[in-house]
């Protein structure tokens, strides 16, 4: 029976690839949370890391596991492949899907109680993280059925300036 853990998918672009006649080689990872590296792939040239997502991941058992990546991988393609290969996904919404982040944004996350609220200072910086969770019939995402809202609030003591949403 397969373990159950978290693997993180990220592309990174190798320091010191690029040169005059070349572009930066740029790789896509599959790696535990732990850092073992699980699969890579290189990016071919004038792409991006979008159709190297599957790819990458087919060569992983991926039954019982949660898969996380930055937004650029927020796409329903990636979200049926992944829960077709027996495995959840955390998909950040973000503005670049409109569409989505709406449906998202007008869930009634005023009426939620908060799931997680902590304060900290340091830095010469004052932070608020708050955590919400909301579950849902449907929203339009491959076996969609829940919505974390993840606010950071953070203000700089060295500069004079209002907080910030850093995420939603």
């Amino acid at each position: 029976m397969p373990r159950t853990y978290a693997i993180a998918v990220d592309g990174k672009v190798l320091r010191g690839s690029r040169t005059a006649t070349t572009t930066a080689v740029t790789l896509l990872a599959a790696m535990e949370h732990s850092g073992q590296v699980l699969a890579q792939r290189q990016i071919a040239d004038k792409s991006n890391e979008i159709p190297a997502f599957q790819p990458l991941l087919d060569t992983i058992d991926l039954t019982g596991t949660v898969i996380t990546a930055d937004v650029l991988h927020t796409q329903h393609a990636h979200g049926t492949y992944v829960r077709e290969r027996g495995a959840h996904y955390i998909a950040q919404v973000k503005a670049n899907r409109p569409t989505l982040f709406n449906r998202v944004r007008r869930l009634p996350w005023q009426e939620i109680s908060l799931d997680h609220y902590e304060r900290t200072r340091a830095h010469h910086r004052q932070e608020i993280r708050r955590l919400k969770t909301a579950a849902f019939a449907h929203l339009d995402y491959p076996d969609g059925r829940q919505a974390l809202q993840v606010v950071c609030w953070r203000k700089d003591f060295t500069k004079a300036s209002s907080p910030s949403n850093a995420s939603t």
